[in-house]
């Protein structure tokens, strides 16, 4: 069944400037008209038959224009035409990625699916997608996000693009390619705003939870119009917070934040990534640099992120720091190699003596490398054993003392070696 959207009330609207010239004023026209420059030849009939849906329309257009005779229009004049007169051809939106449960209302979504104007798409725990346009702009959906396409289609009227976009819950990124026309629309919205866009690198989000919408900025700038307020202007590096009462909170985007080592070998079990300072972190990963294919996203309170189950891979990973007013920050971007090589080992006495025990995992070959130290681990190892193929080994007759030891994992795949040791532990041979 189709989820359900809600009809957003437009307490006001968010516009960003082009690379040139400057941005309409906020909130003054939902569905603005496409302007249209006569050239030689055209007559309003002609026009009709050619762009409009109905060709009798143009009698609108001439009363809208104040066109006396419909056969004869001064060349270079600029008609107003409303959008909901002409014709258009459908665009599609196709899916470049799919990870996990994406759904629409007919069913699962997958990569390479086109999809038109009208659909909704929700994307379930741990599940991605994104969406390529016809002029290039990508669309990025995070885990447990519900979008419908309002409005995908390209006027036949000067070739004017117009993308509308819902958000009932979670978020869109939108990376949007710099529009021709100056009628192009591309348009994201969310229950309390609308951000029409040109250009630009961006991010639009609704939290459910607490009813507040977001927008963060990355490249471009906004003109904010607020319901009457006076306008605000909100460059590149800004974010704007819209409570649930409508009050409008704009604040400097928090700098990308500092890891611990971002790009080590991930070779434990489990993914970490921790930042330098104690403040809320989102992390999202990717195949890719311009994260169409995610893999993974979560938000660390403490900065402090887990992440089971990543296969072996290069990947990519992205962090933005989280303000207390709940705006995601300026990304920091990092590489990584995962190449899982854990091994874990447990001692202890039986009949044979002292058995050292230990499990790996991962791909390709595995040798192992025992070593156990007397008193202290800044000696000389009394027994020193590479290359290992059995997961254990048996130690005698050790003398009273403490004892420290550790097992490596020596890990042979694609020509290259890792090596994963375990924590050095301890057990101490008491006198019989």
């Amino acid at each position: 069944m189709r989820p359900t959207i809600k009809r957003f009330a437009t307490a006001f609207f968010i516009f960003i400037f082009g690379l040139c010239g400057t941005a309409t004023v906020a909130g003054q026209d939902d569905d603005p008209p496409i302007r249209y420059v006569v050239r030689k030849g055209d007559t309003l009939i002609s026009l009709g038959d050619r762009y409009f849906r109905t060709p009798q329309s143009y009698r609108i257009v001439q009363r809208q224009n104040r066109i006396i005779d419909p056969h004869k229009i001064p060349v270079g004049k600029i008609l107003i035409v409303p959008r909901n007169l002409l014709k258009y051809r459908p665009a599609v939106a196709e899916l470049l990625s799919v990870r996990g449960q994406v759904t629409s209302g007919e069913g699962k979504l997958s990569t390479g699916q086109k999809l038109p104007e009208g659909t909704a798409i929700e994307t379930g725990s741990s599940s991605f997608a994104t969406l390529v346009l016809d002029d290039g702009s990508r669309i990025s959906l995070p885990s447990n996000s519900a979008v419908r396409i309002r409005r995908l289609r390209t006027y036949i009227l000067g070739n004017v693009l117009d993308y509308d976009f819902d958000v009932a819950r979670g978020g869109i990124r939108s990376t949007v390619v710099k529009q021709k026309s100056p009628g192009d629309r591309y348009r994201v919205r969310t229950p309390k705003a609308v951000s029409a866009v040109r250009g630009t690198d961006f991010q639009s989000r609704f939290d459910a939870d607490n009813q507040n919408d977001f927008a963060e900025v990355v490249e471009g700038g906004l003109a904010v119009n607020a319901g009457g307020g006076s306008e605000r202007s909100l460059p590149a590096g800004n974010g704007l917070s819209v409570k649930a009462d409508g009050g409008v909170i704009t604040e400097t985007l928090l700098a990308p934040p500092e890891l611990r080592a971002p790009g080590k070998l991930q070779s434990d079990k489990i993914v970490r990534f921790a930042a330098l300072a104690n403040l809320p972190i989102r992390y999202t990963i990717a195949a890719d640099s311009g994260f169409i294919e995610q893999v993974a996203d979560t938000i660390a309170p403490d900065g402090n992120a887990e992440f089971a189950d990543l296969p072996d891979g290069n990947y990519f990973v992205r962090a933005r720091a989280i303000s207390a007013n709940g705006l995601q920050g300026i990304p920091a971007t990092f590489t990584f190699k995962r190449r899982m090589n854990s091994v874990t080992g447990s001692a202890g006495k039986e009949d044979a003596g002292y058995i050292f025990r230990w499990r790996a995992e991962g791909q390709g070959t595995q040798k192992f490398h025992f070593q156990l130290f007397r008193n202290a681990v800044d000696t000389i190892a009394m027994v020193d054993e590479a290359g290992l193929d059995t997961q254990m080994i048996t130690l005698s007759d050790l003398p009273p003392a403490d004892y420290f030891w550790r097992v490596a994992s020596v890990q042979y795949i694609d020509s290259e070696v890792v090596i994963s040791w375990t924590p050095i532990e301890k057990i101490t041979v008491s006198a019989p």
